[in-house]
This record gives structure tokens, sequence and C-alpha cells, in this order.
């Protein structure tokens, strides 16, 4: 018996074998991958940041330190494309937030051809960033055969130039963006509404709680933590934003649309100066990480006090 009983003791005694080789294998290539997609240039671009380089003398870099970023402060065009920046990602941002959310909330309910409502809402996020400006720009705010003006001709009123006169080029883009982008919010909105308990809010309904009381008081607190994240992603995607105002306004008229992804293009690859541009886009990397660990650490203190009062 006892010589029976001795190796399975040992057994139940023995630590199961180590996972991290399985768990190294799965996750080890998409982390070197990030590395070298992400973490590499990253580092580069921090470290350039503290030349004096251009590239037509390339071979006579010059080490400033933190200059470069003086010189960013110093300067008005910088300074005018962090305000471009800051008002195309807010405005871009919180309106389609509002109108995905909407179209989510308007297509929650089951109705005849919801899938086709559905598919059809998403057909802006399928086509390219440049094919979409181009169909705006040619067939809508092109000053003398667009849409819009030919519309507008027959109501006896002159069209402007869209695209090419200030306060309307950053309207364009703004509009441009906001199609582009409205079908990401409301198919993130969709998933979670379709995943909240049906319950609370039939709760709420038979408390004689109206539509839209229902909306604001349950089912936007229980979005909460979608709404943070998916604000955050478009935050992302919008402050480096360069293929619509590239193609759109390329920047123009007099720079009343260059946001700091264009900044940045211009800075290093059209003047030629390397390591003020990466000082640039070093910037843009820094307030759009302040930005988001803001909306985050508000997001997460408000669930916070949401749970710890419940």
């Amino acid at each position: 018996m006892s010589t029976s009983t001795a190796p399975k003791r040992r057994r139940r005694n023995e630590r199961p074998p180590p996972q991290w080789r399985h768990t190294a294998a799965f996750i080890g290539p998409s982390l070197i991958a990030l590395a070298l997609v992400a973490l590499v240039p990253t580092l580069w671009a921090i470290g350039s940041s503290l030349f004096e380089w251009h590239f037509h003398r390339p071979h006579a870099r010059a080490f400033v330190g933190i200059e470069n970023y003086f010189r960013l402060a110093r300067d008005p065009r910088f300074l005018n494309a962090v305000w471009v920046t800051t008002v195309y990602t807010t405005v871009s941002v919180l309106t389609t937030m509002v109108l995905g959310t909407l179209l989510a909330l308007l297509t929650k309910a089951p109705f005849f051809g919801k899938g086709i409502v559905r598919a059809l809402l998403t057909v802006p996020m399928i086509m390219t960033p440049v094919v979409s400006t181009l169909v705006w720009k040619t067939f809508f705010f092109e000053a003398d055969l667009g849409l819009i003006n030919w519309v507008l001709g027959f109501a006896g009123i002159q069209g402007p130039a869209w695209v090419a006169s200030s306060p309307y080029a950053l309207f364009t883009i703004l509009v441009v963006n906001i199609w582009f982008m409205t079908p990401f919010v409301y198919l993130v909105m969709d998933a979670a509404l379709e995943g909240l308990p049906n319950e609370v809010v039939d709760a709420a309904k038979i408390d004689g709680a109206g539509y839209w009381q229902r909306v604001r008081y349950v089912i936007v607190p229980m979005l909460r933590a979608t709404i943070v994240f998916t604000v955050i992603f478009r935050i992302t995607i919008d402050a480096r934003m360069f293929e619509i105002i590239q193609v759109m306004t390329g920047g123009g008229p007099a720079r009343d649309t260059e946001a700091l992804t264009l900044w940045v293009y211009n800075a290093a690859l059209r003047n030629f100066h390397l390591g003020y541009g990466n000082a640039g886009g070093v910037v843009l990397m820094v307030l759009v990480g302040v930005a988001c660990l803001t909306i985050l650490l508000v997001g997460l203190r408000d669930m916070y006090r949401r749970t710890g009062s419940t």
C-alpha cells in the first residue's frame, strides 16, 4: 500500500508546467510587430527631434537638445496648426458621437429591412478616405459644377468657393470626416445597445420614464464605458488625420486647415527640416496622450462614483 500511494502523493504536490512558453508563442510575434511599427519609429522620432537635421545636409547633424521645442513655442505657424487640430478634432469627435449614437438608438428596435439599413449606414466607412474626399470635393463642393452650388443657384444664391475660401474650407473637411467616421461610432454603439439588459430598461419604462428619460438616465449611464472608449479611439484617429485634409484643401487657404499632421509633413518632407518636424510630431503625440489619459481618468472616476453610490 505504501509503495502504491507514494507516487500519487508526489503527483498531487507537483506544480503544473509553466504556461509562459505557450503564451509567448502566441503574443510574441504580435509584440515584435508592434515594436517594429510603433515603438522603434517613436523612439527614433524622439531622438531625432533633439538634433538640427536637414535632409540636404544629412552628415551635418548637430545636437541641440530641446531647442527645437522652444522654437515650436515661438512658431506662429505651428501654434496655428495646434489650434486647427484642436477645433477639427473636438467638433468632429463630438458630432460623430452624437450622430452615431442617435442612429444606433433609431435602429435599435426591430423593423422591416433593418439589415439593409445597417448595411447602407456603413457604406461610407467601406470607402477609403482619399476616394471619399475626391467624391465630395468633385461632385458636391466644386465651385462651378458642384451639386451644392447648383442647388443654391436655383434659389438665387451665389455659392462660395467651398474648398478655397475661409471659413468654408474647414467646414468642408469636417463634413467629409464626419460622414466618413460616423458609421464607426454607429457600429460600436449599436453593438453596445444590443448587449444592454432589457430588464433594466423595461423596469424604467414601467416606472413611467419617457423615452428620452430612459436614454438619459438609464441607457447612457450603462454605455459610459463604451462611450469613453469610443471617444478616446476617435481622438486618436482625428488628431492624426492627414488624407482628407491633404486631398480636400492641402492645408489652405492661408493655412486655415493646416492641421498638425500636415504641418509635420510640410516641415519634415517638404522643407526638409527633419529634426524640427519630428519635434512637432512628438508634441502631437504628447497632446493626444494627455487628452486621452484625461478622458480615461475622468470616465473611470465617474464610473467609480456611480458604482460606489449604488
